[in-house]
């Protein structure tokens, strides 16, 4: 456990869970965050449903945000609709060092996508120590600002003698019932050895928010992102859940949703409430341009 403060002083619809009450949403739009480094690359056209493992080669940052830039292969203003379903980070025995995705297209149309990398700096380091293939370690900061920070876990995987190291991170925001906020991460070796990895750490300012009514327990959600200027290639997505005496309020991040209709572009966040009590929350959002 680490304290963070000792290290820093569209509608909304449910994927099993609906959430109509949209006369309960408060939407606070923001202006898009500090200028980001981006690199891009076509992943292609998708047909409908289609999954592709797309990734990016020599990805020596400290950490990687992906976003996608959509369009209609057949009819340029069709309302395409693509999905971020996972990343992950690879080293291989050569050294080289990967940044994977897996992106799911659209439920009916044949769409376009260009993936967007925003490169990201640390401003701490950890460490899993040795995980064998398939095995999670899980970690958490307490008094962490989940109010005014998103943050997001890049890694640095070990190069292994042989075969692939790769680390999948997710991450979970949680509040306790005296109103301390704490962000948790779990990495996965997704690869196929025994390997550790450097857990890179990165802060980004929330530009954006919206309130979501309270979701019950092991309820996931989808939210639109609001007020997001053009020229914004990447959204990162947190959450601040709300205080509840019930118990911990715990919301996960899963995957982004990036959309176009013409001129106008959308994005929806996916989250899921894996606390053990129904709760309110923030989703926050960091705009990156």
């Amino acid at each position: 456990m680490v304290d963070l403060r000792s290290w820093m002083t569209r509608v909304v619809a449910g994927l099993g869970v609906l959430l109509v009450a949209l006369g309960g949403l408060m939407a606070t739009p923001g202006t898009a965050a500090a200028a980001t480094t981006f690199f891009s690359f076509s992943a292609g056209v998708f047909e409908p449903q289609q999954v592709k493992h797309v990734w990016w080669n020599n990805a020596n940052s400290d950490a990687y945000a992906a976003g996608l830039e959509v369009s209609g292969a057949d009819v340029p203003g069709a309302k395409c609709h693509l999905e971020v379903r996972r990343t992950w980070y690879q080293r291989n025995a050569s050294g080289e060092r990967e940044f994977h995705l897996e992106i799911e297209g659209d439920s009916v149309l044949r769409c376009q996508a260009t993936v967007w990398l925003a490169k990201l700096t640390r401003f701490r380091e950890s460490s899993t120590g040795t995980l064998a293939a398939g095995q999670s370690r899980s970690w958490h900061w307490n008094n962490a600002d989940a109010e005014g920070t998103v943050y997001a876990v890049g890694v640095l995987p070990s190069q292994p003698a042989s075969g692939s190291c790769a680390i999948e991170v997710s991450t979970q925001y949680r509040t306790q019932p005296d109103g301390e906020y704490e962000f948790s991460y779990r990495a996965t070796n997704v690869g196929t050895v025994a390997c550790s990895a450097t857990l890179r750490h990165v802060a980004l300012g929330v530009d954006t928010t919206v309130a979501v009514p309270e979701v019950p327990a092991g309820g996931p959600y989808n939210i639109g992102v609001p007020g997001v200027p053009a020229g914004t290639r990447v959204i990162v997505a947190g959450a601040a859940p709300s205080v509840t005496a019930a118990g911990p309020c715990q919301v996960s991040v899963l995957t982004t949703f990036y959309q176009r209709q013409g001129t106008t572009t959308g994005v929806y966040a996916g989250y899921r409430n894996t606390g053990g009590v129904a709760c309110e929350s923030t989703a926050t959002f960091a705009l990156l341009s």
